[in-house]
């Protein structure tokens, strides 16, 4: 009798091990998943970068050593209606339409006549020549040359140049003041004077 106790128990053991697991197989097949909540992704919390304002200045004097030129820089206009500028024989001028000197972006255009006590020299210049400018603010802008080209004397396309911060050196080429030679120098160094 006990042996058939045994059995009897053994069967009724496997028979519940099996019942017990086809009910957790039957609730876990229809177990209702549990409804996720739509939630709307918090934004990413925005850089913070700290600004720096440009460091900038009106030109007062222009030196490019390797064309001895030292000039003091005035305040020029362009008059686009006659197509004038405003020079004279003793000084080159900031053309005020243009960028002020500065380390953030644009292009400051500085201009003189093709004489020797002005710009005559200006086209002699090789790639890499420096020119230093001296501004209003107390800074020193250091300048490398980079390239140079002609146009036309309407071209005023170089008062609306972007980009970063570059110097263009502008004088008459040739006959009758037919070209305008453009010297373009991009910002190596700022010093504090």
């Amino acid at each position: 009798m006990i042996r058939w106790f045994g059995k009897k128990a053994q069967f009724y053991s496997a028979a519940g091990l099996l019942n017990l697991a086809v009910g957790v197989m039957f609730y876990t097949v229809n177990l209702t998943p549990i409804p996720v909540l739509a939630t709307t992704p918090t934004p990413p919390r925005p850089v913070i970068r700290k600004t720096i304002p440009a460091t900038q200045g009106i030109p007062i004097r222009v030196v490019v050593p390797a064309a001895a030129i030292d000039l003091p820089v005035k305040v020029g206009s362009y008059n686009p209606d006659n197509a004038s500028w405003d020079v004279d024989m003793d000084n080159a001028y900031y053309a005020d339409v243009s960028m002020p000197v500065n380390n953030s972006n644009g292009t400051t255009l500085i201009y003189g006549h093709a004489q020797s006590a002005i710009f005559e020299t200006l086209p002699q210049i090789q790639p890499a020549t420096e020119a230093i400018i001296y501004t209003d603010t107390g800074y020193t802008f250091h300048y490398q040359h980079t390239s140079s080209r002609l146009v036309i004397p309407t071209d005023v396309s170089v008062f609306t140049a972007n980009g970063p911060p570059n110097l263009v050196l502008q004088t008459c080429i040739g006959a009758y003041s037919e070209w305008r030679g453009l010297y373009s120098f991009k910002l190596v160094a700022i010093k504090k004077a």
